[in-house]
């Protein structure tokens, strides 16, 4: 569980170190360099242990490393150039019950009530957030649909990544999966951007090696090896501490104004979420108190 800790609050500054790379490429060319950076760290350990991975559990790591590299990044992060980081982080906030709703519908694990009312709470806190974001002056429905989109695609493939670390190991999965994310997101990249221009500058160098060495590199290796011990839902529930400390941060460190009503969503967003996390342990304690 430390691991995952770890791994939650390196993603939950990734969005403040998005915004200064921004000043010097697209967000599409940001990930390609992002994720370059993070495979030539493990392509040491990629070496060691890809030989040892078995030609059949190939394709589905490639679809993985795809969907949760490629996809959930690029919509998140894409997302994030038409809207604010501490709105982004909020609608991250959502993955924990967007974890266990689709776990509901698509993998018999049941949700109980207490999730479907946090989820509604939840989705309210959303509704607030954007539409008190004309007040706030920098918050997009369409950028907070993209990042809602990689949040969705990022919790269904929680399930079928913990199969896949199951059957050829952490170590072996993390290094393979990162090594070959540039090579997948290349295409995306050169064909989606809107500029492949790179206007380098200080501030924008720093971010970008911060997402590719801690955002990406460490944290992915942290969550990846907390999957060995953890279930899906219980991973998917530590997210919900990404908005708290992503809205912090974007506060203090970017200086984002956030109007009384987008801030009403966020904590609604942020209660909603912890009360999901915390009712299943209040109501077993009560059941055994009786």
């Amino acid at each position: 569980m430390l691991y995952q800790i770890i791994a939650v609050l390196l993603w939950s500054s990734a969005f403040i170190a998005a915004k200064y790379t921004y000043t010097m490429m697209d967000p599409l060319m940001m990930l390609l360099f992002r994720l370059g950076i993070a495979a030539l760290l493990v392509l040491p350990a990629c070496l060691r242990h890809w030989r040892g991975i078995g030609r059949q559990y190939w394709p589905g790591l490639l679809w993985l490393s795809f969907w949760n590299y490629v996809v959930v990044l690029a919509l998140q992060f894409w997302g994030l150039k038409f809207t604010s980081a501490a709105s982004t982080s909020t609608i991250a906030g959502l993955e924990p019950l967007l974890t266990v709703f689709i776990g509901h519908f698509f993998f018999r694990d049941r949700a109980a009530w207490y999730h479907w009312l946090c989820g509604l709470l939840a989705f309210v806190g959303v509704a607030l957030l954007i539409a008190g974001g004309g007040e706030g002056g920098d918050i997009s429905l369409l950028g907070c649909l993209m990042v809602l989109g990689g949040g969705v695609v990022f919790c269904a493939t929680l399930r079928p990544t913990q199969k896949m670390i199951a059957a050829i190991g952490a170590p072996a999965f993390t290094s393979a999966s990162m090594a070959v994310a540039p090579l997948l997101c290349l295409p995306v990249s050169l064909l989606l951007s809107d500029s492949l221009r790179i206007g380098w500058n200080m501030p924008g160098t720093l971010g970008l090696l911060y997402l590719g060495v801690c955002c990406s590199w460490l944290s992915y290796t942290f969550w990846n090896k907390g999957m060995t011990s953890v279930s899906a839902n219980f991973s998917g529930m530590l997210t919900a501490s990404e908005p708290i400390f992503g809205t912090l941060l974007a506060v203090l460190i970017l200086g984002e104004r956030i109007s009384a009503l987008s801030l009403l969503g966020v904590v609604l967003v942020i209660s909603a979420t912890v009360g999901s996390v915390m009712l299943p342990k209040l109501l077993a304690h009560r059941q055994e108190a009786t």
